[in-house]
């Protein structure tokens, strides 16, 4: 979604979901992506949320497959360490009380993790959960000092890659009236002299097969 055949720069402020700092709207000032239709994503110092979010679904006696996208970029500035929603990634999905699946989440994104120090990163991590219960990090998870880095800042800026993320969680529904479960993605930068993470083209693909664990 992107024009090259123009080399200049598009001004504009980005939303956020926090005050952002006046360096972070500096320096995304040169990202070439805000140019024709993405500069909509930098319209305004806006808490809006994306609206254009797609739900796509099957559903048969195997499981459940769930698509979820949109096309409208968003940066997500640096929250001072704390983890936020991704727009256009959480869904809920149901269980019958006593049923098992196996749920394998692939979260994909054009990514730019904004930033000024070389070896920094942006961080990513799927949760599941019980709707109005605790959530539970999707497998595998990487602890600090080594946390998963879903885009790196590489020094600067303007630096657009496609990155995956793909989490798994083993399940069963031990309520008598059926399980509703919520689904969600997060980012939070990892570094403060990591300014924050612009995404595009999200895509997320939540895969619910029903049955127990295979045996080896």
């Amino acid at each position: 979604m992107r024009t090259f055949k123009s080399l200049a720069f598009g001004l504009g402020a980005v939303f956020v979901l926090v005050a952002a700092p006046t360096a972070f709207v500096a320096a995304d000032q040169s990202n070439a992506q805000l140019e024709g239709p993405d500069a909509k994503a930098q319209v305004g110092l806006s808490a809006a949320a994306i609206t254009d979010c797609r739900r796509q679904s099957a559903a048969n006696s195997d499981g459940q497959d769930i698509f979820l996208s949109t096309g409208t970029p968003k940066t997500y500035p640096n929250a001072g360490g704390s983890w936020q929603n991704v727009d256009c990634t959480s869904t809920t999905f149901r269980l019958k009380s006593g049923q098992r699946a196996l749920v394998v989440s692939n979260f994909n994104a054009e990514a730019d993790c904004n930033g000024t120090t070389s070896g920094q990163w942006c961080q990513t991590r799927a949760l599941l959960g019980l709707v109005g219960g605790a959530f539970t990090e999707g497998a595998p998870i990487a602890a600090e000092p080594s946390s998963f880095a879903f885009d790196s800042t590489a020094g600067g800026s303007s630096n657009w890659q496609a990155h995956s993320m793909a989490r798994a969680w083993e399940i069963r529904c031990g309520l008598a009236d059926g399980c509703q479960y919520r689904f969600l993605v997060q980012t939070r930068m990892h570094d403060a002299s990591v300014s924050g993470m612009w995404l595009d083209e999200i895509a997320t693909d939540l895969r619910i097969t029903y049955g127990a664990p295979a045996s080896l």
